[in-house]
């Protein structure tokens, strides 16, 4: 399945591998001294009811079996249907076609595309041809107007300053067309005045703003309500500007004045990571400082340029921290950080990795093609050179890395029955497990959706740091100590697991022998279960939490059974329980739930293990309950 991971992930695939805690060694026996006190948590978020699918920046797409495509959010909550002709990933957009291009000069079909989000809701009309997003308001759209190359790629006319805006490939042969480019506002839904012309670089973005040339070539600067800046001025990420020549002074985007900075000669240059990049002359030279949002210089000078990552500054091929101390050398490419874990840095050398806080306590050293074996407090993580694989051990458990990692902190590790489990490395958890595959998507850094992957479906998690989710954990956790108290009170055997989220019904209690119809004995216990179930999880001290509750079936691995083999049985079982659920006869108004139960089979992917690490037969069989939270990030 094709990836789209984002620059951070990419680059912290190495790394993920050798988070922990307490004091390391790594292959050269220097001492690494970082401490992490954070961990990850999986929070369950949704389903799929597919497994082919594409992850891109706003959500999934995929293409069915009659080559249609379809959008999917990020949490699966919004499916449009394979009712595309064609679906291109922009930015966080997506760009699609409901009627496929006809031939090289089917121009109403070259203009017809329009850019959805990933819930499928519009974000520009269907009149263009091409889009490009140049901010979080403002979206670059073209039409086409004439092919500029012939079938037998014969030039017709070509000028650079044209812009081509769409390659199309008909045949064996490729059509190139010039056009024109507009601005499209999504906040106003109407294309910016002025914001017009040929050229492909008619309009770049600047932060916040536009700047558009105009038709003697001359650029200019306008704000988000199409209002020009004043000559010479600077513009910075966050929306505010200063002037050329106007010394001391920073505006906001409508011109207000925001502060004077102090006239020590530093003039912001940039904005980054909340901060500004100043600058000044000395002898010919310049010197960069690291100035606050109100204009006060907060760092020592600098002879080159710097990027500001918190507290952590990359200058040259060094970091320092705000005071100028130097806390890390070497020739460092680049430095990423990565806010799951408060403020620790990525740094990367060609293939050389090393991981630091914002004293320069080092977590890691290692490099993508080195022999490296790593020990960090109870992990031991090592490069398996014969195979190409890794290997990761925490305590007494020891795991078989596929591929590297996953994403940052995360391994992803094959398990004795050929699927595979997700591992927290600060803390040896597994966060999942019995999956197929997984894929992910960044979110800012903060978060990752992980769709785990099972024949047929996927369902998708939150991976994120426990401090953000300790509200929503331990609300969870509470929901679950009611809910055991509840199924006591009614004398009904369940298996309530905190760590998995799944409470389970053991299926010999509800179905004959291999059957799939519940039996007497099994309606008597679900009408205990679902009302326990309903009065608690719906009750007014847990209202709005719950967004949805899956039921889901299992079966037992049995030798010479398969996946696809126990698969309908699975399917049958949970169908027939959640709509026993939601029948009359349960004697439980179940209202609250009608529109938020459903169901899914996973044959035997998902086994439950005893504590000697052989598969419990009994306990495979089960149909389970599992509530996903409402989690907004």
């Amino acid at each position: 399945m094709k990836k789209y991971l984002s620059l951070l992930l990419v680059a912290l695939l190495i790394v993920s591998v050798f988070a922990g805690c307490g004091k390391a060694v790594d292959k050269n026996n220097n001492v690494v001294n970082g401490t992490f006190s954070e961990y990850l948590v999986a929070e369950k978020v949704g389903t799929l009811n597919r497994d082919n699918f594409i992850t891109a920046d706003g959500g999934l797409y995929y293409k069915d079996e009659n080559g249609l495509y379809g959008v999917i959010s990020f949490n699966g909550a919004k499916d449009t249907g394979a009712i595309f002709a064609d679906v291109t990933p922009v930015g966080k957009y997506f760009q699609v076609r409901t009627t496929a291009i006809a031939s090289d000069g089917d121009f109403a079909g070259l203009n017809a595309a329009y850019l959805i989000d990933g819930k499928g809701e519009t974000v520009v009309p269907g009149t263009y041809a091409s889009f490009y997003v140049i901010s979080d308001r403002y979206i670059k759209v073209a039409t086409v107007t004439e092919r500029c190359y012939s079938k037998d790629e014969t030039v017709v006319s070509y000028n650079s300053e044209l812009g081509l805006t769409y390659d199309g490939n008909f045949g064996e042969k490729n059509s190139w067309y010039k056009g024109n480019w507009y601005v499209y506002d999504t906040v106003t839904d109407k294309l910016v005045p002025g914001a017009t012309g040929t050229g492909n670089d008619m309009v770049t973005a600047s932060g916040r703003y536009l700047t558009l040339k105009d038709a003697e070539n001359n650029y200019y600067k306008i704000n988000e309500n199409g209002e020009a800046l004043p000559e010479g001025a600077r513009v910075f990420d966050d929306g505010s500007y200063s002037i050329e020549g106007k010394v001391g002074e920073v505006y906001d985007a409508n011109g207000v004045l925001l502060f004077n900075y102090d006239l020590t000669g530093f003039t912001p240059a940039a904005e980054s990571n909340g901060y500004y990049v100043a600058n000044k002359y000395v002898d010919g030279s310049s010197k960069y400082a690291v100035m606050d949002k109100t204009g006060k210089v907060i760092s020592t000078e600098f002879e080159d340029y710097i990027t500001i990552y918190g507290e952590v500054v990359h200058c040259g091929e060094k970091v320092y921290n705000l005071e100028g101390k130097c806390i890390l050398e070497g020739t460092y490419e680049s430095v990423y950080v990565d806010k799951m874990f408060g403020q620790n840095w990525m740094l990367r050398n060609d293939d050389y990795y090393t991981v630091i806080d914002k004293d320069g306590n080092i977590f890691f050293n290692g490099g993508d093609d080195d022999d490296y074996d790593v020990h960090i407090s109870d992990f031991l993580a090592s490069k398996k050179t014969d195979e190409g694989n890794y290997f990761y051990s925490y305590k007494d458990r020891d795991y078989t890395i596929k591929g590297h990692s996953f994403a940052p902190w995360i391994v992803r590790t094959e398990n004795a029955n050929s699927m595979y489990d997700l591992v927290d490395t600060m803390t040896g958890k597994k966060l999942l497990e019995g999956y197929s595959d997984y894929e992910s998507i960044s979110r800012n850094a903060l978060a990752y959706y992980v769709y785990a992957v099972y024949n047929g479906g996927a369902d998708v998690y939150l991976v994120v740091s426990g401090a953000q989710l300790e509200g929503v954990i331990n609300k969870k956790n509470n929901l679950f100590d009611d809910l055991a108290a509840a199924f006591k009170a009614e004398g009904i055997n369940v298996t309530v697991n905190k760590d998995n989220g799944e409470i389970a019904l053991d299926s010999s209690v509800l179905f004959g022998g291999d059957s799939s119809e519940l039996t007497a004995d099994g309606k008597a216990f679900l009408n205990k279960f679902i009302k326990a179930y309903v009065a608690v999880a719906f009750s007014e001290k847990y209202e709005g939490f719950i967004s949805k509750t899956m039921v889901e079936g299992h079966t037992a691995p049995l030798e010479g059974s398969t996946y696809a083999s126990g698969l309908q049985l699975s399917e049958e079982r949970a169908l027939n329980v959640k709509n026993y659920c939601l029948s009359a006869e349960t004697g439980v108004d179940v209202t609250k739930i009608s529109n938020s139960l459903e169901n899914v089979g996973y044959s035997n992917s998902k086994p439950i293990y005893n504590a000697d690490g052989t598969v419990n037969l009994a306990a495979c069989r089960r149909v389970s309950f599992r509530f996903i939270v409402n989690v907004d990030f």
